[in-house]
């Protein structure tokens, strides 16, 4: 992992009316890094995501992609720079097979003859090449959770960020997806949100938890989970069954 950082926030503050949700952050993720983030409902954690992701504008503060001013740009801009976003709602063409859309992701970086073969390897790693002719549409909610991060690993980006990516899925589903967010963490760097507690203890290293829209600790996973102020506060009872 470099030294170097991909994604850095400035004094974040995002307000909705008198709420502030975001409360003057500063975050910073190393290339190849990958993060975790906790915190109960209302901590503010998926609010800054989705400044990161450009589905909010941020009231004032910076985010910067490599150096560069990202600020209040929008989700379809800063894909284009290479970042792979996965939200908490499958964003999928849910009347085309499973295969075309990772096709059609693939599409993306890739000329036409590499675009298929990287839609089967991707097929294959996220454990889906089974369901290659199935209409999107008709998948379980696991599944089709499956389906988008073969699409956003199709691009093959350099910064990964996943929104309660382990949401809807069975334990075999969950189990897969914590083994392709390790092996996307070796090229890459991530951002998991995530409340799913053994999920996470299970991919985690560095954990930044949020409290009130602003950071509360930032430590390895193993000191989080035993640091009674997080679990009593920010995580309750998950904390004591994942530790």
């Amino acid at each position: 992992m470099s030294d170097a950082h991909i994604l850095t926030t400035e004094k974040l503050v995002m307000q909705f009316g008198g709420v502030t949700a975001v409360d003057n952050v500063d975050f910073s993720l190393k290339e190849g890094e990958l993060r975790c983030l906790l915190g109960p409902n209302g901590a503010g954690k998926s609010t800054f995501f989705k400044c990161l992701t450009g589905q909010l504008t941020p009231t004032s503060g910076t985010i910067k992609l490599r150096g560069a001013d990202i600020t209040g740009w929008n989700t379809h801009d800063i894909v284009n720079l290479g970042v792979g976003i996965k939200t908490q709602v499958p964003n999928l063409f849910n009347g085309i097979s499973v295969y075309e859309n990772i096709r059609m992701a693939a599409r993306r970086k890739h000329l036409k003859p590499m675009a298929k073969e990287k839609a089967e390897q991707m097929m294959e790693k996220c454990g889906v090449s089974h369901l290659a002719r199935r209409e999107v549409g008709l998948l379980a909610h696991g599944q089709r959770q499956l389906v988008e991060l073969a699409m956003v690993l199709a691009e093959e980006p350099p910064l990964v960020l996943l929104d309660e990516p382990a949401a809807g899925m069975t334990g075999d589903e969950r189990d897969r997806l914590a083994d392709l967010v390790l092996e996307t963490a070796r090229s890459a760097a991530v951002i998991v949100v995530e409340h799913d507690m053994a999920f996470i203890r299970r991919i985690a290293k560095f954990v930044t938890v949020f409290n009130r829209g602003a950071i509360f600790r930032e430590a390895m996973i193993d000191e989080i989970l035993s640091d009674r102020a997080v679990q009593e506060i920010y995580l309750g009872k998950q904390a004591d069954v994942a530790a």
